[in-house]
C-alpha cells in the first residue's frame, strides 16, 4: 500500500559541505601542506559569533562539580535549594512529587530550545539537530499505542516541533508528514513489525536523520557526534543480543549504517567466543574506552550501565570542543550540556524521592559538562 513512497533524505549519501566546494590543494611539500578544506571560510565562522556570545553569558550558571557532590548527599527540599543556585532552580520551586519535577525539567528544556532557536541564524540545523528527537518520540509513542493499543502518556508535545495532531494524522497517512517521518511510518505499517521491532526502525530512521543534518552542516564535530552515536547504538545492540541470545538475522536488523564501525565488522564479531570478540573491538577507534564502556573480565554492564558509560564519553568529546571559540561547536556543546544536566538532575530528585543512599545515586550519574 506505501511503496510508491520513496525516502527524500538518505543520510548516508556523502555530500560535500558548502564550505568545501571549489577547494583545491596546492602541490607543496609535505612539511608545508595544508588542508584547506579542513579551514573554514570567516563568514562561515562568524554566522554564529552571535550565538555563542549569548551562550558564554549563561555558562556561568551551568551545573558545577561542587553543586553534584552537595546535591549528592542533600535530601530532596536541600537539594532544590541547592539547584535554586543555578537556572533551572527557579523551575523546581515547590515541586513536590515525580510529575510535578519532570513537568518542570520538560519547562525548562523547552525554554533552552526556545533561547536556542532565537540566538541560531537562519541557516542552522542545529535547532532542528535537537528538536527531532522529541519529533520521533512523540511519533513511537503514537504508533505504539496504534500497533498496541497503549496510551499516550509518554508525549513530549511541548518539545517537539511538529504538533503531536499532524503525527497523529500522519499515523492514520503518512503522506502528510515531512521525510523522514513519513518514512518511518511507512516502513513500520508495510512490515507490520513486534512493538520491539518498530521501535528499532524508528531509532534507526532517528540517527540517520542526525547523520545526514550533521553533513548539512558541514561540521566535523557534528559528525563526529552522529558517527559516534550510531556506534554506541551498534555496541549496546550487540550488548544486548548477545545477553538474549538473538539469531544472527534478528541481531542484524537492529544495527545502523553510517558508524565508524563498519557493519560488516559487527556481524563479524558477533558469533565470536567473549575474549575473540573484545580483541577484535579493541582494534576500533574506541579502543582506550572500550573495556570500560562494555565491562570487564566477569564484570558485565546492564543496559542503564553502558548508557551513563557511553554519554560519559560523549560528554568528553563536548569538553574538548570548548577549544573551538567560534563556531557551531561551542553552541552545540552548551545546549547538549544542559540536556545532560536535566538527566541528571532528574535521576538525582527521583533518587531522593525514593530515598536511595548516596552511595547509589553516585553511581547512576553522568559526568557533568564542567569539571
Amino acid at each position: 500500500m506505501y511503496r510508491k513512497y520513496r525516502l527524500e533524505v538518505d543520510p548516508l549519501k556523502e555530500q560535500p559541505s558548502p564550505q568545501a566546494e571549489g577547494r583545491k590543494l596546492k602541490k607543496l611539500p609535505d612539511y608545508l601542506r595544508i588542508d584547506l578544506g579542513a579551514i573554514k571560510p570567516f563568514h562561515e565562522t562568524l554566522r554564529y559569533g552571535h550565538a555563542v556570545g549569548r551562550i558564554r553569558a549563561q555558562e556561568m550558571r551551568l551545573l558545577m562539580p561542587h553543586h553534584v557532590g552537595r546535591l549528592i548527599e542533600a535530601d530532596f527540599q536541600e537539594a532544590l535549594h541547592i539547584l535554586d543556585e543555578v537556572e533551572m532552580g527557579d523551575y523546581l520551586a515547590g515541586a513536590s512529587t515525580a510529575r510535578e519535577v519532570d513537568d518542570a525539567l520538560i519547562d525548562y528544556l523547552h525554554d533552552v530550545y526556545e533561547f536556542l532557536r532565537e540566538a541560531l541564524p537562519k541557516d542552522s540545523v542545529l535547532f532542528e539537530f535537537f528538536h527531532c528527537r522529541y519529533d520521533f518520540h512523540n511519533l513511537k509513542v503514537l504508533l505504539k499505542a496504534r500497533l498496541e493499543g497503549t496510551g499516550e502518556e509518554a508525549l513530549l508535545p511541548r518539545l517537539g516541533r511538529i504538533d503531536v495532531e499532524v503525527l497523529r494524522r500522519g499515523v492514520e497517512n503518512p503522506l502528510e508528514l515531512p521525510s523522514p517521518y513519513k518514512e518511518v511510518v511507512v516502513e513500520v505499517l508495510e512490515k507490520e513489525p513486534s512493538p520491539p521491532e518498530a521501535e528499532t526502525v524508528i531509532d534507526r530512521h532517528f540517527l540517520r536523520y542526525r547523520l545526514y543534518l550533521a553533513r548539512r552542516e558541514g561540521s566535523d564535530f557534528l559528525l563526529e557526534f552522529s558517527r559516534t552515536s550510531i556506534d554506541f547504538a551498534n555496541l549496546k545492540a550487540l550488548l544486548r543480543a548477545r545477553q538474549l541470545g538473538k539469531d544472527r538475522e534478528v541481531f542484524q536488523r537492529s544495527l545502523v549504517e553510517g558508524g565508524y564501525i563498519p557493519v560488516t565488522y559487527i556481524l563479524e564479531v558477533y558469533g565470536d567466543p567473549e575474549e575473540v570478540m573484545m580483541r577484535k573491538l579493541e582494534q576500533t577507534r574506541y579502543s582506550s574506552r572500550l573495556l570500560e564502556i562494555l565491562g570487564e573480565g566477569e564484570e558485565k554492564p546492564s543496559l542503564s550501565d553502558f548508557d551513563r558509560k557511553s554519554d560519559d564519553y560523549i560528554m568528553d568529546m563536548l569538553r574538548a570542543s570548548r577549544r573551538i571559540s567560534v563556531g557551531a561547536e561551542p553552541v552545540f556543546a552548551f545546549v547538549r550540556a544542559r540536556e545532560n544536566e536535566v538527566t541528571m538532575v532528574r535521576m538525582l530528585l527521583m533518587a531522593k524521592l525514593h530515598n536511595l543512599a548516596p552511595e547509589a545515586i553516585e553511581k547512576m550519574l553522568r559526568k557533568p559538562y564542567l569539571e
